[in-house]
């Protein structure tokens, strides 16, 4: 019976395993720097979009598009976006985050010139359940927010005909209530806008 060396049972498997680890690591570099730009300008691209979105600016949804409209309209000042409306109307975009049910969500929304009146509301992040909490990127539920001034309320979906209430979505109570709460405290603190005037 052949016996097997100290080379083959202890030293031949870590140099394999470091070979393989070596590897594994040079093709996961080189795919993260050779997507690197891509990556940022996807970045970039739905951070423009949310922004017009939250506005109330509307756009074709096409990346060269949307930058020139943001280029053309947004300004940034001290982390709050002023936009300019075809109309020569003003409104103000902040970026929020708050506890979603499995974590952050990210919104941007924006507010009038009135600080008050909401003019859109649009989903950056988040990580709610697929089918469920995730719903809240669905354009119903960020369209309840445009025109409408807070604090909101959630009601059941589908029950919603006060000025303050929001329809929830069915299955995601959790998640709707954080959103909710999120929107509120944007509202809250919308009079410490800056208007960059």
């Amino acid at each position: 019976m052949k016996t097997e060396s100290f080379y083959t049972k202890r030293i031949h498997p870590l140099v394999v395993m470091a070979l393989v680890t070596v590897a594994c690591i040079v093709v996961t570099a080189s795919l993260h720097l050779s997507t690197l730009e891509r990556v940022e300008t996807n970045e970039q691209f739905f951070l423009y979009r949310s922004i017009l979105d939250a506005a109330g600016i509307s756009h074709d949804g096409q990346p060269a598009s949307v930058a020139s409209l943001y280029q053309e309209q947004v300004n940034e000042d001290s982390g709050i976006y002023h936009a300019e409306t075809a109309d020569g109307g003003k409104r103000h975009v902040i970026e929020i985050t708050g506890p979603g049910l499995w974590g952050p969500i990210t919104i941007m929304i924006g507010f009038e010139d009135d600080l008050k009146t909401i003019s859109g509301v649009s989903i950056v992040s988040q990580n709610e359940t697929p089918g469920l909490g995730a719903r809240i990127e669905e354009p119903w539920f960020t369209a309840q927010f445009a025109g409408r001034q807070g604090p909101f309320r959630i009601v059941e979906e589908g029950t919603a005909d006060a000025a303050d209430e929001i329809d929830s979505i069915t299955g995601a109570t959790r998640t709707s209530e954080s959103f909710r709460n999120i929107v509120n405290r944007a509202v809250a603190d919308s009079d410490s806008i800056s208007r960059g005037q």
